[in-house]
């Protein structure tokens, strides 16, 4: 399955001046595999240690001596490694601390050599041995679960994705064509994005045998607990685990996920989790100027969790259990189209920089008020509201537009794309914004998208020239169609978007 991140690795071994590469990201994006595609397409020599699997050779690298140990891999592993056409590859490298010191020697004097390594619980390795990465020897690249977009390719709905790629605001999404991305939005957010769930729907064509993939995946990481290097009992661990699901679009409260121990405790737990990169807190920006990090409030956090899919697993919810009570799919709508924006917007910066996401909020008696997420676009602020099905009210965001005098605002929803100007109805406000509303499905599109919008309400099109596009009156609705009752509901047969190609 093609991962867009192969752009990017590409372009780091084209660059003279690269540095050893070290991948980050959650066990099970993809890591490993995405290195050995990347060989394989380049027609380069891929010469993989797993230090978690063969610790022998784990001593190599406590010499100094990149010679020295390239010869001795030469030996060991009987290759010949050729600065020009091989890859020099170090998965798990937390699993070996002199492995992730000897990277400053392999740029210093092997700088030919392309060196990647990848580590799922890399902080906690730098933690344990008081570890600290060779500064400006090294790059970073970092990595999430399978984007909408890539499942769509992986799927077979070649001609959707071009379209939606290449989709320009002013222009009318056919209706059909929109239910048919909604089909396929679906079913990403029954199955999630984690490389292995995917290809085995693809193979199988069974929901209930990926499933079974996220279970395994979730008890992969509870196996991680042990490794963490912490003095928190692993039940506690545990504990919180099993809830970080309840953090999703919601401000986290400590008590509510260990009510019996001091928030320190809890807050290093949260932090536990998001070394390992299952959990990610987006924190409160006052948002008054860029950058937004410099003005949050750590008291105030949401959590985004790696995957959707392992969301809903997590939750408790199991694909056979949503097909048989459509009810459960609706009473988490919400979150789900939270988790599914937020998890997208982490990873739509640049591979190289570290996934992080801010919203805004305000504690007021009578008049609380929350935007969903912030984003830098180009030199400004942009607030992201997300409703999982119809528009819904506004309130929150025109606080939030007049307090800042910012003049444009993104909606995700269910609704087909609109560019509009948007009056304030708030008491005695006459405050107006452009507001563009995009369904769900083009967050893959959003900083192409919003590049193309001018303040005044108007979409440019690509010859510079201004369109306008008027809201239309037909709302859709991520809902489940009716299941086909000759197959008896199981999950199976649950109507999804098709696998295969589109014409």
């Amino acid at each position: 399955m093609k991962r867009k991140e192969e752009t990017y690795l590409l372009e780091w071994y084209r660059n003279p001046y690269r540095k050893p590469l070290i991948i980050r990201g959650a066990r099970q994006v993809g890591k490993s595999t995405l290195v050995r595609m990347f060989c394989k397409k380049n027609n380069l020599q891929l010469v993989e240690i797993n230090f978690e699997q063969n610790q022998t050779l784990q001593t190599l690298f406590a010499s100094n001596d990149p010679i020295k140990i390239i010869q001795s891999l030469e030996i060991l592993q009987n290759v010949k490694i050729d600065a020009e056409k091989s890859v020099l590859f170090l998965d798990e490298i937390q699993a070996n601390p002199a492995a992730i010191l000897s990277l400053r020697y392999f740029f210093e004097k092997v700088p030919g050599l392309a060196v990647i390594a990848a580590g799922s619980l890399l902080e906690f390795a730098l933690e344990q041995y008081k570890l600290s990465m060779p500064v400006g020897r090294i790059e970073y690249f970092f990595m999430g679960p399978m984007h909408f977009e890539e499942f769509l390719e992986a799927v077979g709905a070649d001609q959707l994705l071009a379209y939606l790629q290449s989709y320009s605001l002013g222009d009318e999404i056919p209706q059909a064509i929109h239910e048919k991305a909604l089909e396929y939005l679906r079913t990403y957010y029954l199955l999630g994005g984690m490389p292995e769930v995917i290809s085995v729907y693809r193979e199988t064509k069974s929901l209930l045998q990926a499933d079974k993939i996220k279970y395994s995946i979730l008890n992969t990481y509870r196996d991680d607990f042990a490794k963490y290097q912490t003095r928190i009992d692993i039940s506690k661990l545990q504990e919180v685990f099993d809830k970080l699901g309840s953090t999703v679009g919601k401000k986290i409260k400590y008590v509510e996920l260990l009510p019996q121990d001091r928030s320190t405790v809890t807050d290093r737990i949260l932090t536990f989790f998001e070394y390992a990169r299952i959990l990610y807190r987006t924190y409160h920006s006052s948002a008054n100027n860029l950058p937004l990090k410099t003005e949050i409030n750590q008291k105030y956090s949401k959590g985004i969790l790696l995957d959707i899919g392992l969301y809903l697993t997590l939750q408790g919810l199991s694909i056979a259990d949503i097909v048989q009570d459509k009810g459960l799919f609706f009473s988490c709508q919400g979150a789900l189209a939270e988790q599914f924006i937020g998890q997208h917007l982490l990873y739509s910066q640049p591979t190289y920089m570290n996934p992080e996401l801010y919203y805004w909020n305000r504690e007021k008696a009578q008049s609380n008020a929350e935007v969903d997420f912030l984003i830098q676009q180009g030199n400004t602020i942009l607030p992201i509201e997300v409703k999982s099905g119809k528009t819904g009210t506004l309130k929150s965001l025109h606080v939030f537009m007049e307090t800042k005098q910012r003049s444009l605002a993104l909606r995700f929803s269910t609704n087909t794309p609109v560019v509009e100007t948007v009056k304030s109805t708030l008491p005695k406000s006459d405050y107006c914004y452009t507001l563009v509303t995009l369904p769900l499905y083009l967050v893959g599109q959003t900083r192409r998208l919003m590049k193309g919008i001018n303040t005044s309400g108007q979409a440019m099109d690509s010859g510079g020239v201004a369109s306008f596009s008027a809201p239309r009156d037909g709302v859709s609705h991520l809902a489940f169609p009716a299941l086909a009752p000759e197959r008896n509901h199981h999950a199976d047969s649950f109507p999804l978007a098709p696998l295969g190609n589109e014409n």
